[in-house]
C-alpha cells in the first residue's frame, strides 16, 4: 500500500480551525496564522512552496512524461529566455532577447497569428541540435540551483525528489565520464560531487529538522533518519547506474536525435527513472514510505505548534488536533503501512511532541499576559493547563483503541471529557478568559452547523466556486478522518 497519495488530505485540526475558538487570541495575526501554514521557528522547510509548485523549467525532466520535444524546449528556453546583464551593452543581443521574450509571451497567452507557432520553432531548433549536438559539459549553475531546491522537499513529494536527485547525479557523472579524461575529468567530477553532496545535505537536514522540531524525535533518532536517507540515495544511485546501458541503447535508437540526446543529462536522468522502475527492498532502517508517513504526521504537529504559538489553539484544540494526528499514525501502524522501527519512533516521540506544543502555547500566553490590554486583570492569560490537554487527549486515544478505530466516536469521547475538564479549569483559574463563558459557548456550538444567511448571489458564488456547505466543528473532524481512511485503503480495526 502506497501512502504518498494522501498528501492532499487536509489536517483534521486545520479543517476545524474555522470554527469558534475558545478564548481570545494573542494578537491580530493569530487568525491568519492558525491555519498552520506559517514557518515554525527553526524549521527551514516550513511554509515553503512544494516542488511541483515551483517552475518545472528549473527542474528539468521532473515530469514522468519528459519527451524529446520537452528536452529540446528546455534547451531553447535556456538559450533564448536567459538574459545576462552584460548583454545590455550589446544592442543586437538585447534586441534578440526582447524578440524571443515577446514570442514566448504570445505563446503563453495563446495569441494566434503574427509569427511562427512554438511547435514550428522547436522543430527548427531540433534540426539545429541534430546538426550541432551538445557538448559534454555539465551546467553546474543550473544543477546547483536544482539540487539546492530540494531542501524544500515535502512528504508528498519525497520519493519523487529522491529519485530526481539520484538520477540527475548519475546522468551528470556519466556525461562527464564520457566527455572528459585525466585532470579535466578529475576537476569536473570533484565539482559535481560538491554540488551533489550539498544538495543531499540540504534535503536530508531539512527533512530531519521537520521531524525533530515537530514530532520531537531525539538526536539519535534524527541521525537514524539521516542515515536512512543516505542509504536510500546510495541504493537509488546504484540502480540508475545499472540502467545506464539500457538507456543509452534506447537513445541510440532515436536516429538523428541521438546526436544531442546522449548529452542531455536531464533527459537521460528522466529515462533512467523510467527504466529503473520502482525501488526494491531497502537496507535502510526507515524506508521512503516510513519517512513519508512520519513527515505527514510531523506536518500535522507543525500546524498545531504554529497555531499554539499565535494563540490560534488552546489546550482543548491542541488535544483534539494532536490526538487526530496520532490516530492517523495508529491507523497506519495497524494496517502495516509503516515498519516496526517507524512505529516505535512515532510512538516514542509523542510525549516530546506534546511538550513542544504545550510549551509553544505557554510562551504565547505568557507574552499575551505581559501585554494585557487596559482593564484586563492579572491572570487573564493564565499558563497552559497540561491537565486539560492530557485529559482530553487520553480520552480520545483510549476510546479510539477500545472502539476498534472509530475516530468519530473517539472525538465525541474527547469532547465529553473536555466539557468536564474545562469546567474544572474555570473553577481553578476563574480569571482565565479562555475558560468559563467562552469555553461553554465553544462546546455548545461543537456539534452545530453554523447558521448561514443565504442569498441568490451567495448561492451563485458557492456554485461557481464549488464551495461545500458549512459543517460543524465535529463534522469537520469526521470528514477529514474519512478522507484519510480513503487514502490508505479503507477502515482500520485496532482490535484485529
Amino acid at each position: 500500500m502506497n501512502i504518498t497519495n494522501w498528501g492532499s488530505i487536509p489536517n483534521l485540526a486545520n479543517q476545524a480551525a474555522g470554527a469558534p475558538q475558545a478564548g481570545p487570541r494573542c494578537g491580530p495575526s493569530a487568525a491568519m496564522r492558525s491555519s498552520g501554514r506559517d514557518v515554525t521557528p527553526g524549521t527551514d522547510i516550513s511554509g515553503v512552496g512544494t516542488l511541483k509548485s515551483l517552475d518545472e523549467a528549473a527542474r528539468q525532466g521532473y515530469r514522468e512524461d519528459y519527451s524529446i520535444w520537452d528536452a529540446a524546449d528546455s534547451l531553447w528556453q535556456k538559450e533564448t529566455q536567459t538574459f545576462n546583464l552584460k548583454d545590455l551593452e550589446d544592442p543586437e543581443k538585447s534586441k534578440e532577447f526582447l524578440e524571443n521574450w515577446r514570442v514566448q509571451v504570445r505563446w503563453d497567452l495563446g495569441i494566434q497569428g503574427g509569427g511562427p507557432t512554438k511547435d514550428e520553432v522547436i522543430a527548427d531548433y531540433i534540426q539545429e541540435l541534430r546538426q550541432n549536438g551538445l557538448s559534454g559539459e555539465v551546467d553546474f549553475s543550473v544543477l546547483t540551483r536544482e539540487l539546492n531546491s530540494f531542501k524544500a522537499t515535502t512528504p508528498e513529494e519525497l520519493e519523487d525528489g529522491l529519485n530526481y536527485m539520484a538520477s540527475r547525479y548519475v546522468a551528470a557523472l556519466d556525461k562527464l565520464e564520457r566527455g572528459f579524461t585525466g585532470d579535466e575529468l578529475t576537476a569536473r567530477r570533484a565539482r559535481l560531487e560538491a554540488v551533489y553532496q550539498a544538495g543531499k545535505a540540504g534535503m536530508i537536514d531539512g527533512y530531519a529538522r521537520l521531524l525533530q522540531d515537530n514530532l520531537g524525535i531525539s538526536d539519535s533518532d534524527a541521525q537514524a533518519v539521516r542515515d536512512s536517507f543516505s542509504a536510500i540515495l546510495a541504493e537509488k544511485e546504484e540502480a540508475y547506474r545499472g540502467a545506464l546501458q539500457q538507456v543509452h541503447e534506447a537513445v541510440a535508437q532515436t536516429g538523428p536525435d541521438s546526436v544531442w540526446l546522449k548529452n542531455h543529462d536531464a533527459y537521460i536522468a528522466s529515462q533512467l527513472r523510467a527504466a529503473a522502475g520502482a525501488s526494491g527492498p531497502s537496507e535502510a532502517r526507515y524506508s521512503v514510505q516510513d519517512l513519508t508517513a512520519a513527515g505527514r504526521i510531523a506536518q500535522d504537529y507543525r500546524a498545531e505548534i504554529d497555531g499554539a504559538s499565535s494563540c490560534g489553539r488552546n489546550e482543548v484544540t491542541l488535544a483534539l488536533g494532536l490526538s487526530a494526528a496520532d490516530m492517523k499514525a495508529e491507523a497506519m501502524i495497524s494496517k502495516g503501512l509503516v515498519s516496526g522501527s517507524m512505529a516505535a519512533l512515532l510512538r516514542s516521540s509523542r510525549t516530546r511532541g506534546h511538550e513542544n506544543a504545550l510549551a509553544a502555547l505557554d510562551r504565547a500566553l505568557a507574552h499575551r499576559e505581559s501585554h494585557r490590554a487596559t482593564g484586563e486583570p492579572k491572570g487573564t492569560y493564565a499558563p497552559a493547563d497540561s491537565a486539560v490537554f492530557r485529559g482530553i487527549y487520553d480520552a480520545v486515544m483510549s476510546a479510539f483503541h477500545q472502539n476498534g478505530g472509530d475516530a468519530a466516536k473517539a472525538i465525541q469521547a474527547g469532547a465529553s471529557a473536555g466539557e468536564k475538564l474545562t469546567d474544572q479549569a474555570a473553577a481553578r483559574v476563574p480569571k482565565a478568559a479562555r475558560w468559563g463563558v467562552s469555553m461553554r459557548s465553544y462546546w455548545q456550538e461543537f456539534y452545530k452547523v453554523p447558521e448561514e444567511r443565504t442569498t441568490v448571489l451567495g448561492l451563485q458564488i458557492r456554485y461557481l466556486t464549488n464551495q461545500k456547505p458549512r459543517s460543524s466543528t465535529y463534522q469537520k473532524y469526521v470528514n477529514s478522518w474519512q478522507d484519510f481512511l480513503a487514502s490508505i485503503g479503507g477502515r482500520v480495526d485496532m482490535r484485529a
